[in-house]
């Protein structure tokens, strides 16, 4: 979970959602005349083709925001600033706070049935992701309430809530690769429409264990900059700066991440190009809302 308040991930459950793509991405040969591909032009594959840069950085974003999720990514935090700053903010009988939540809480749960009807691939998890929004909503509220006492404040509560669970997904990650059964790997058998041998490839099997190494690293590595943050930071500061921070570091793992994956795919035989199946990706998204 890359913020909090935020609305529930575009994806079917782990870090990384279904990238959304503006256009196809295609191939990007060399220029007409040369040999191949120029250092520079993009990332080389075995066919001489390269994936342009410009591509894997375009899809890069669009994975940190999910199927057009702008408003939906910016809103939760931008409500709970507003009302959390607005001291005249009252509505029958409860806090500043209490508006906060109740109010990126609501947004979060229209963002996620809002990405289900759009038809993203999460109505299995859809619950889960509901569910958690509800009961971390609740928790920080009953704080606030003093129906429970936690010892630190409602802000901490809420908040710890989130960077628990970011850590959790970090570990859990790990968990899997030291069981020999790297989530990615899962996650690609599951979902991805590759040949059997491809998918049992030694280099692949290495490939995606690696990214759920990254996942690792970048989930805990990102609760732990959370915590630090907030024991640093006011409330607001925490929020602005968590946000842009995060949404930085996100789309430059994930971009190295691609250009790593694309090289990986490249040398093994029978192996669609990255940029192929993401444009495969593209070609069966849902319509934008209009």
């Amino acid at each position: 979970m890359n913020q909090n308040p935020e609305p529930a991930p575009a994806e079917s459950g782990s870090p990384g959602a279904v990238p959304e793509a503006a256009s196809a991405l295609t191939d990007s040969p060399g220029p007409a005349g040369s040999d191949g591909p120029t250092a520079g032009d993009g990332v080389p594959r075995s066919d001489g083709s390269t994936a342009d840069h410009r591509d894997l950085a375009r899809t890069s974003r669009q994975a940190v925001w999910g199927w057009r999720s702008n408003v939906d990514q910016i809103m939760p935090v931008v409500l709970f600033l507003v009302f959390f700053n607005l001291e005249a903010a009252r509505l029958g009988g409860l806090n500043n706070i209490e508006i906060a939540v109740i109010a990126a809480t609501a947004w979060s749960v229209k963002a996620a049935f809002s990405r289900r009807r759009r038809g993203l691939p999460i109505g299995a998890w859809l619950p889960v992701i509901t569910g958690y929004l509800l009961v971390r909503a609740a928790v920080a509220v009953s704080v606030e309430r003093d129906l429970v006492d936690f010892g630190v404040s409602t802000e901490a509560v809420y908040f710890g809530i989130g960077i628990g669970t970011k850590m959790l997904v970090g570990v859990a990650a790990a968990a899997t690769i030291l069981a020999g059964r790297p989530f990615m790997l899962w996650a690609a058998r599951r979902f991805v429409p590759l040949p059997e041998a491809v998918l049992r490839d030694p280099r692949f099997v290495s490939a995606m264990r690696n990214v759920t190494w990254v996942v690792t690293f970048y989930e805990v590595g990102s609760a732990v900059w959370d915590i630090w943050l907030y024991n640093n930071a006011g409330v607001n500061l925490f929020l602005v700066t968590r946000q842009f921070v995060n949404f930085f570091a996100a789309f430059l793992l994930i971009f190295a991440t691609l250009v790593y994956v694309d090289r990986r795919f490249s040398r093994i035989e029978g192996c669609p190009s990255l940029v192929d199946l993401v444009g495969g990706a593209t070609r069966r998204a849902p319509a934008p809302e209009s």
